[in-house]
């Protein structure tokens, strides 16, 4: 089956600048509007690099278990949103720099520098949402 580019995006998933540059030694076949048209099964091994058409869907079938256990640990909720990961470590961060430079000019004092320590330490128990 003879598919253009931009289908062949749709259907892997991966970008069409990423598809365009593996496929650009394959032969092809001119379509509508100059799109270029490649055997599916030539374009697919190319794409993921493989020697055969079942080891291509075998790659393809290892990524979409990747994604599908990604997912469960979203839904389980064991993988932590980056939203709450960013907005704790910018609090630790505002922090520190607010220690730090209340303590411009000043020596660092084991105490002041067990108190930064302390700030990062809190992080973990932060995170457990």
């Amino acid at each position: 089956m003879k598919l253009p580019i931009s289908k062949i995006s749709e259907l892997t998933g991966i970008h069409r600048d990423t598809i365009s540059k593996r496929l650009a030694d394959l032969p092809f076949e001119a379509g509508k509007k100059g799109a270029k048209l490649h055997s599916s099964e030539e374009a697919l091994a190319a794409i993921y690099k493989t020697d055969s058409l079942e080891a291509a869907r075998a790659e393809q079938a290892r990524t979409a278990a990747q994604l599908n256990a990604i997912r469960a640990d979203v839904l389980r909720k064991t993988r932590i949103p980056i939203a709450i990961v960013l907005q704790v470590h910018d609090e630790i961060f505002q922090a520190t720099a607010a220690t730090l430079k209340a303590a411009k000019g000043k020596f660092l004092t084991q105490e002041l520098i067990n108190d930064i320590f302390d700030k990062f330490r809190s992080i973990p128990p932060k995170l457990k949402w």
